[in-house]
């Protein structure tokens, strides 16, 4: 079968493709990659200087490292994790300041909840992408004073870097009506309404090249629908669903997972082909 890959849906938040002629694997690795190894920014260091909240540092520091910070522009901008290694901050190559000093007077009538909007960033290419996280309340006479710096990371390191919330990989289901229904099938397949119009006829053939849930067709198939229809799944037809957390565009990040795995195709090749000069 001749390679194709075809972009089934696409939009802000989620990209389906369909994968024909590719092999398990190599779709596997391009989903797993989009998880663990395509970069993307975070908080890594948070230093507090005034804290009279009722919660602990470490925990706003931790909401704040889980704080979505939009990246498609920083990949290109700062420099990669390899290159930061044992780098501190604030070096401007590596690292993106983050300024907060909210303080909410004793006669206020209420408190303040402080949201990721009122992060001061120092590079407004890098934005929160939920402005209306929460990340702690101020109750009156309280003060929050902290200066966090985010750095490129990726998910193999902390799962707070993959830009991947959902990364899916499906073959392809196929029904065949290969009989007349009855009532109780009809019903059964009321939440697949193409296959319940096939089976209406009496015959057709449906393929989904979208992320759907199949056991409830595999359970009408072994059961109500015995004998009138027959659900199979292609390996030659692959379906990768990638969801995106906001940090980058699902297209960015299924080419950049592509990308790594080009990377690493090479560098293999490369020392297989010094092994064969070395003659082991």
């Amino acid at each position: 079968m001749a390679k194709k890959v075809e972009v089934v849906e696409l939009d802000e938040q989620r990209i389906t493709l369909l994968l024909e002629g590719y092999s398990i694997a190599f779709a596997n690795a391009l989903r797993r990659l989009a998880l663990s190894d395509v970069p993307t920014m975070a908080v890594d260091f948070a230093y507090f200087y005034d804290n009279s909240t009722s919660v602990y540092d470490e925990i706003i520091a931790h909401r704040l490292g889980l704080t979505v910070l939009k990246s498609d522009d920083a990949i290109y901008k700062y420099k990669q994790p390899e290159e930061c290694k044992g780098e501190e901050p604030p070096n401007p190559d590596c690292y993106v300041e983050i300024f907060l000093d909210k303080e909410v007077s004793h006669d206020a009538p209420t408190g303040y909840y402080v949201k990721a909007k009122d992060l001061l960033i120092s590079d407004e290419l890098v934005n929160p992408v939920h402005p209306e996280t929460p990340i702690i309340y101020l109750a009156p006479g309280q003060r929050i004073h902290l200066v966090a710096y985010a750095r490129l990371g990726r998910g193999k390191e902390h799962t707070k870097w993959s830009p991947a919330s959902i990364a899916i990989l499906q073959y392809t289901p196929i029904i065949e009506v290969t009989g007349k229904p009855g009532e109780e099938c009809l019903e059964c397949l009321q939440a697949y309404p193409e296959v319940a119009e096939a089976a209406k006829r009496g015959e057709g053939r449906v393929v989904y090249t979208r992320n759907i849930n199949t056991s409830g067709l595999r359970y009408c198939s072994e059961g109500p629908c015995s004998g009138s229809i027959r659900l199979s799944y292609s390996q030659e037809r692959l379906i990768l669903t990638i969801e995106s957390t906001g940090a980058l565009e699902p297209g960015r990040i299924v080419l950049e997972a592509a990308k790594s795995l080009y990377a690493r195709a090479n560098n293999l090749k490369k020392e297989l082909e010094g092994l064969r000069g070395t003659g082991r």
